[in-house]
């Protein structure tokens, strides 16, 4: 069943609103291990979702099959949800359609007709340009068809393909990770990681450092999964919950060269789309410009409430971010950037990044896989790992409002990134400088 029969049946049983959505994916996964093709997992799935309202009550569930059974099984399922649901009083409805939509999503070809065999023949070839001592790592292709119908008159699809190829190295001793993604299957260049890995030639010794602040040189994925945060807590639900930029709206939150976007609109950008999850289409919304916080991010219900203008984030209850955009007037080189530390750290990698305080934005995380101590601009040793297969010896502890302030120079090579450890997430960032980070060893 496609998304505007399953609404004729849901408004049938007297709902206010409706959005329903379909979609469809046809996926492949591909694992290396021990400098090897591991493993090939291949994936159809259809499903969908309902989001209805009756009085200001809301309820939502999922469509785990698209024929007439499970979606009459979901729509009896959302109208007991509904009964027992409170009314949300501060909800103002859905956005009125229909649009015209601008924006456009890639659909690669390449990517939609690729067989197992030629994503087997891929793989093998990205591990013979690879000459290290051992190499793990994962390459993901999809394609998705997707559809939207609102009672209020949005009537909707695009299809789009992703492919993200993540590897991690294994030389010297020591490891280091980078992921590429892009809709466009001839963006997944395995030289594009393998740049980073030149980092290794850097590194002749390793040694433990002391507590103290450092300079931190972050590439591409870090940064990004740092600043991700950003358009998270930009969104309204997260403001009035409160978190780090809560009430901080028209002053300065980051570094005066630095401006910060949420676009959902970036035709190679895998979380872009035409239209967010109400059928509004999406934009580039810049949120910091020149380090004043200048907007939240809004879905039609939150803009109505705030008096201003959805901005495309829609999330039904509560709205949600697309892709970061991280741009600075201050752009050099990789080899510029470290050129300028006087004592600092290169970081390739973290994980377990945790808030100990979403108001304030007191954070931690922990380095993992090849990081570089530099002094007087000269990368000297890489910081002792506890083990390859886990952290660095050290943990970064600090406060996001400081650290964007403390953002002076970036890198010349914004690309779209995504951490390894949080698939879903999707930034365009470059390589970026904070000053002053406060570093403990573990």
């Amino acid at each position: 069943m496609d998304a505007s029969e399953i609404l004729k049946l849901v408004m049938n049983e007297g709902f206010d609103e409706a959005v329903v959505t379909t979609a469809s994916y046809n996926s492949k996964y591909l694992k290396i291990a021990n400098y090897k093709l591991d493993s090939i997992v291949e994936k159809k799935k259809e499903k969908g979702s309902l989001f209805v309202t009756k009085d200001k009550k809301i309820a939502f569930t999922s469509i785990e099959k698209l024929d007439m059974e499970s979606v009459r099984q979901s729509i009896s399922n959302v109208k007991k949800a509904i009964s027992v649901t409170t009314p949300k009083e501060d909800y103002y409805g859905i956005a009125e359609g229909p649009f015209k939509y601008k924006n456009t999503v890639i659909f690669d070809k390449k990517i939609g007709e690729m067989n197992t065999d030629g994503a087997a023949e891929l793989v093998n070839d990205i591990i013979s340009e690879v000459n290290v001592d051992n190499l793990a790592g994962t390459l993901h292709f999809s394609s998705s068809n997707y559809s939207i119908a609102t009672s209020k008159g949005v009537e909707a699809s695009s299809k789009g393909t992703e492919a993200r190829l993540s590897l991690r190295i294994f030389d010297k001793g020591l490891s280091i990770q980078d992921t590429v993604s892009s809709r466009k299957l001839s963006d997944i260049k395995v030289e594009k990681i393998l740049s980073n890995a030149e980092l290794l030639k850097y590194v002749n010794a390793t040694h433990r450092i002391d507590n103290g602040l450092y300079d931190l040189l972050y590439l591409r994925s870090p940064a990004g999964l740092l600043l991700s945060n950003v358009n998270k807590m930009a969104c309204i639900g997260n403001v009035e919950a409160g978190g780090f930029l809560t009430g901080k709206l028209g002053k300065h939150v980051a570094n005066s060269g630095l401006s910060i976007y949420d676009d959902g609109s970036i035709e190679t950008g895998i979380n872009s789309s035409p239209f967010d999850a109400e059928g509004y289409p999406t934009q580039r919304t810049q949120i910091i410009k020149a380090g004043l916080l200048i907007s939240y991010l809004h879905n039609y219900s939150t803009a109505k409430k705030y008096n201003t203008r959805s901005t495309g984030n829609a999330g039904l209850v509560y709205p949600s971010p697309n892709t970061l955009v991280v741009e600075h007037k201050k752009k050099q080189s990789l080899d510029k950037l470290i050129a300028s530390i006087d004592k600092g750290i290169l970081i390739t990698n973290t994980w377990y990044t945790r808030f100990s305080n979403y108001l304030t934005g007191d954070f931690s995380t922990m380095p993992r896989d090849l990081a570089i101590y530099i002094k007087k601009g000269s990368p000297e040793f890489a910081v002792k790992q506890i083990n390859v297969s886990s952290g660095v010896g050290i943990r970064i502890s600090d406060n996001m409002i400081r650290m964007m302030l403390n953002i002076t120079r970036v890198g010349n090579d914004i690309a779209q990134a995504t951490s390894w450890d949080t698939l879903g997430t999707y930034y365009f960032v470059p390589s970026m400088i904070v000053e002053g980070v406060n570093v403990s060893t573990a």
